[in-house]
């Protein structure tokens, strides 16, 4: 009997301090499942400090792990790339992205399979429910995350079945949940994706799972979501395209717009 395929989807840029553990990681959570078969997918967006190059390294040895690059054109571009590649070219069954920062610990993915082999269609790590909490952020990442999350997310957009909408640490079912979703007609660029695909997946289940996770600040790397001169200018359009989605959801929801 075929086991079910889990892809583990990693978008990067510039991450080439963290993506080795990363892959470290998730190899060994694999070697540990006797249930599933596991993939690793990188979507690099060409990163110039070498993390393709890296992944290209452990490639080698690990045949599970796979590499799509592409030009930066946003996390949101990226994901849908990586999600159209796990679907169409690996037959994954369940697919969860993560980022390579460790964030999000990867530790949860056996509770997260355990989830979706008892019914449920999406599981959420979240940083909002029971003991779910952030640790490492400074007062002003806090507020922006309160203003996305809370006030764009849960009240001008009206997604309700979760409280953690922003976090890209997800199990998603394929087979008749994520293949009901026309990726190309998405058309998020940036962190929005998060979010937006959120509300997708509500449009097609109702199975969602939610779980408390503690968020980490990353240790090593540079954050994208920052006001550092570099991502200025990215982290502002990513802004506006949020606040953006966020009433166009509330008009979906609604059946004012399609």
């Amino acid at each position: 009997m075929r086991k079910p395929r889990v892809v583990h989807l990693i978008p990067t840029y510039n991450e080439c301090e963290n993506i080795s553990q990363m892959l470290s990681v998730l190899s060994k959570i694999a070697a540990k499942d006797p249930k599933h078969k596991h993939f690793i997918l990188v979507v690099d967006d060409n990163s110039p400090d070498g993390t393709a190059s890296i992944v290209r390294q452990f490639q080698k040895s690990n045949p599970s792990i796979h590499l799509i690059g592409g030009k930066k054109k946003g996390l949101g571009v990226a994901m849908i790339r990586g999600l159209k590649y796990a679907v169409g070219h690996l037959d994954a069954d369940i697919i969860i992205p993560n980022e390579a920062d460790f964030g999000f610990d990867p530790k949860h993915v056996p509770y997260m399979l355990k989830k979706i082999d008892q019914g449920y269609d999406v599981v959420v790590a979240s940083r909002h429910v029971g003991r779910g909490k952030t640790t490492g952020w400074t007062l002003n990442r806090r507020l922006n995350h309160w203003v996305a999350n809370k006030l764009f997310a849960t009240w001008v957009a009206g997604v309700k079945e979760v409280h953690d909408h922003n976090g890209a640490f997800r199990a998603i079912r394929v087979r008749g949940v994520l293949d009901k979703i026309d990726l190309d007609k998405l058309g998020t660029v940036g962190f929005g994706f998060f979010n937006y695909f959120l509300f997708k997946l509500t449009q097609v289940t109702n199975k969602f799972h939610e779980f408390p996770i503690t968020y980490k600040f990353r240790v090593a790397g540079e954050s994208k979501v920052s006001f550092n001169p570099k991502y200025f200018s990215t982290y502002l359009k990513d802004i506006l395209e949020y606040v953006k989605l966020s009433y166009k959801i509330r008009l979906e929801k609604h059946n004012l717009i399609s």
